[in-house]
């Protein structure tokens, strides 16, 4: 068993009110010392959509516990974020925010109410207690600190791992605010256009 393994992860976090961006790296973190999970133990979509669940389910955790409304999780929000993770993992895409805007877009041009959104991701090749990880990485970055604490209601998690088991989280903030006539409903309205994000069979919210 070795002493210790490898941690490398690299984060980005972006903001999109209206027309403002910004983007930053975190320095990569301590080696742990747990050893790591083989790929076999952890690739496919049943641990993909564990890793979404409890992830966002410990950002939610954060920001009830500092007095912030709950995220309510949107699956055709998780469904671009998980296509952005799966994107990096391939290659298809660098590892950063590439394609924000369009996703920016699609939520802008499909959900009424879009008031703004933000992004965070991360990269890491240590599986071991994974979605902890990450949430502990994105809270001492103040960019990405920033989206968890932002004024943000709705939320999606996307989870992908590459060949090589290198771990990508892509989460989207949105922040909606449907006509004030409207009771707000667990989900922001989607039009059937964006029917094609369905929810995959394996998530349990």
């Amino acid at each position: 068993m070795p002493s210790s393994s490898s941690f490398v992860s690299c984060l980005l976090a972006v903001l999109f009110l209206f027309t403002a961006a910004v983007t930053v790296r975190a320095d990569p973190a301590k080696a742990e010392t747990t050893p790591p999970a083989t790929l076999s133990e952890t690739s496919g979509p049943d641990f993909r959509a564990e890793v979404e669940k409890r992830t966002f389910e410990l950002v939610n955790d954060y920001r009830k516990n500092h007095h912030f409304a709950p995220l309510a999780w949107t699956d055709a929000i998780a469904q671009l974020a998980r296509d952005h993770s799966k994107a990096m993992a391939s290659g298809d895409v660098d590892f950063g925010h590439g394609g924000f805007t369009d996703r920016v877009h699609s939520i802008q041009a499909h959900m009424t109410g879009f008031r703004g959104a933000g992004e965070n991701v991360l990269m890491t090749d240590n599986p071991n207690d994974v979605a902890r990880s990450a949430v502990a990485l994105w809270l001492r970055s103040p960019h990405h600190l920033a989206n968890i604490r932002g004024d943000f209601n709705y939320s999606g998690m996307g989870v992908w791992q590459d060949k090589n088991g290198k771990i990508y989280f892509t989460q989207l903030f949105v922040k909606i605010e449907p006509p004030k006539a409207e009771a707000q409903a667990s989900e922001p309205a989607v039009d059937s256009s964006f029917g094609f994000l369905a929810p995959p069979t394996t998530r349990s919210r």
